[in-house]
């Protein structure tokens, strides 16, 4: 069902060095405002709320608004006016967020301007979902109310050896010492930073990463334990499965695959070539 509906005002612009918003009448609809860059300064229903880069705003029909800027941080803005299909319960964000994390939300709110210049199928459908995904993103980081125990540039940080951790998970030589090397730090300082923003150490999150992608090539690939051992840089395929006992809370058999019988080293299937710790 389409709950968020065009309404025919979308745009993207850089602020002329004397512009001002002030509204005469009320909000007729609502209009999603967004910051690329600048400062300055709204105010909705005599409220004041500072204009930065990542501030988001969702005002509503009815609301008396108002805006400023600085003039030498003009503002580049997105706004997008939609309704709401009468008779919809919707849970919607406060009328102003500063989001922390602006790529998706930016990324979304560009789209929906560039498909509003084309015609293009289902244009509605999309527009729905790319507000919804907006809409989300500021819901999710007001309910952030917690103060981080680590700056957005370490979060960053963090959120990159993460990555990187899964995308070389296979490989043997995958420390906390490479992974600090990778971002320019110490291993001792990426520990210390990724336990206090994960709350578990570095170490156990490699292993975590290690048994849950362990788990899905044993479930969802004809893969035996002995080829996701060596897979995953496991050099000792009893250190493996003991590790995934502990981990999964049963041995590897457990998760096999069923859809082939396993390989074997000599081409016939009934030798099984696994080797399981159930002890």
């Amino acid at each position: 069902m389409i709950t968020f509906i065009y309404n025919g005002s979308v745009g993207k612009s850089r602020c002329e060095p004397g512009w001002e918003w002030s509204r005469l009448t009320p909000m007729p609809d609502y209009d999603l405002w967004y910051a690329i860059e600048g400062r300055g300064q709204m105010t909705i229903n005599g409220v004041n709320y500072p204009i930065a880069k990542g501030s988001c705003f969702l005002i509503r029909p009815g609301d008396q608004v108002k805006a400023t800027q600085e003039l030498e941080h003009r503002l580049t803005v997105i706004f997008i006016h939609f309704i709401i299909q009468p008779g919809l319960e919707v849970e919607l964000p406060e009328r102003h967020v500063r989001l922390e994390d602006t790529i998706v939300p930016e990324t979304c709110l560009q789209r929906i301007v560039e498909l509003q210049l084309r015609e293009e199928e289902q244009q509605q459908e999309e527009f729905d979902l790319l507000v919804r995904l907006v809409l989300l993103h500021m819901l999710r980081q007001q309910k952030s109310s917690a103060p981080s125990p680590v700056s957005h540039m370490h979060k960053q940080l963090i959120h990159k050896v993460m990555d990187e951790l899964r995308d070389q998970i296979g490989e043997k030589a995958i420390t906390v010492a490479s992974l600090a090397q990778n971002v320019t730090v110490s291993p001792r300082y990426l520990s210390q930073l990724f336990m206090k923003y994960t709350g578990f150490s570095l170490r156990e999150y490699i292993t975590r990463v290690r048994m849950e992608r362990a788990r899905f090539l044993l479930s969802e690939t004809s893969m035996n334990i002995t080829e996701v051992s060596s897979a995953l840089g496991f050099t000792d395929v009893y250190h493996f499965s003991k590790m995934f006992k502990s981990h999964n809370g049963a041995p590897p058999s457990s998760f096999r695959y069923k859809g082939r019988p396993a390989k074997s080293n000599y081409g016939d299937s009934r030798i099984r070539q696994d080797i399981d710790v159930d002890e």
